[in-house]
């Protein structure tokens, strides 16, 4: 998630310079509005929104568990709460 923007920014790029801002067609045959450069920038919006929090309770979906059955994520002894 925290990724996120940067991935946007470079693809950005990409769409300007390599692809001509061929995004604009969109612009012109929606009279102004860009739904594709919209929804992009909203979904960085919400990947800072997101990486901004500790927890993951805004995800959409449960990462996955990659830790094999009775391994600690880290060892108990270190745990403050």
């Amino acid at each position: 998630m925290r990724k996120t923007p940067g991935f946007y920014v470079n693809a950005a790029k990409r769409l300007d310079l390599q692809l001509a801002r061929a995004y604009e067609y969109a612009d012109r045959h929606f009279k102004g509005q860009n739904l594709y450069l919209e929804e992009m920038q909203k979904n960085v919006r919400y990947a800072q929104a997101v990486s901004s929090t500790p927890n993951t309770d805004m995800l959409r979906r449960t990462p996955p568990s990659t830790l094999n059955e009775g391994v600690e994520p880290y060892p108990k002894h270190i745990v403050i709460r």
